[in-house]
């Protein structure tokens, strides 16, 4: 598996650049996150998604990439503020090599819940 998207994605989050980001996604992308109870259903839908995200994030941290046969996933830190949280982004990749679906997965509770309230 070409993990290209994927690197040059890792690469976009660290600078926080939206734009970037959202070049290595399906247009037709699904993400499913800790913050919202629905999944968030195409590019146009998670564009605010991640650029509200990326104004409040400090600092990611990627410490190891794994892949399986579909997919890729990498564990990370992310600093907000006094807040330090680990995550997991889960993402099925589709035959270009694009994300095509993204679960995010952090810990521990009351972080995410700090984050949450920071971005309401």
């Amino acid at each position: 598996m070409d993990l290209t998207h994927i690197h040059a994605f890792t690469a976009a989050m660290q600078r926080k650049d939206a734009d970037a980001m959202l070049t290595h996604m399906a247009d037709d992308i699904i993400l499913k996150t800790p913050l919202v109870a629905e999944p968030v259903k195409g590019k146009a839908a998670i564009r605010p998604v991640v650029e509200a995200l990326l104004g409040v994030v400090d600092k990611f941290d990627f410490r190891e990439i794994m892949q399986g046969p579909r997919h890729v996933s990498a564990f990370f830190g992310i600093t907000v503020g006094s807040n330090e949280l680990d995550g997991v982004d889960y993402w099925r990749i589709n035959g270009a090599g694009l994300i095509q679906e993204m679960t995010v997965l952090w810990r521990p509770l009351p972080a995410v819940v700090a984050v949450q309230s920071k971005l309401a």
